[in-house]
Order: C-alpha cells, then sequence, then structure tokens
C-alpha cells in the first residue's frame, strides 16, 4: 500500500516528530511504500496574504473573499 505521511511541525525532534518515525519505520518494515511530505521543511505558508494575489479590487484594503 502507498501511504502518504503530511507532517507539520517546527521541530524534527518534537514528539509529533518521533511518532511520525515511528510510523514510517512500522510501515516500510510491514511493507508499505511511504512518502513524506513535511510541510516546514517546505516552506510551506499556511494563510494567504497580499503576496499570493496579482491584483485587488481596492489596493488600500486587503480582503481574501472578494
Amino acid at each position: 500500500m502507498n501511504v502518504l505521511i503530511v507532517y507539520a511541525h517546527p521541530e524534527p525532534k518534537s514528539f509529533n516528530g518521533a511518532l511520525k518515525d515511528l510510523a514510517v519505520a512500522f510501515l516500510t518494515a510491514e511493507g508499505h511504500q511511504v512518502q513524506v511530505s513535511d510541510l516546514y521543511a517546505m516552506k510551506f505558508k499556511a494563510a494567504a496574504d497580499r503576496d499570493d494575489f496579482l491584483k485587488a479590487e481596492n489596493p488600500d484594503f486587503f480582503k481574501i473573499s472578494a
């Protein structure tokens, strides 16, 4: 089975990081193909801001839902 783990924690040595590593080791040992997407390592931006839009209806007021 193919398994994708989406991991998002700023500290790789955290408890969450240890759980991710344990899951990868266990699933791999069971014969699964495991891929990890580490959102912090990828510099994933979780929130939209002005830089994500080419133009704004009103450049003086930033409103995502517009």
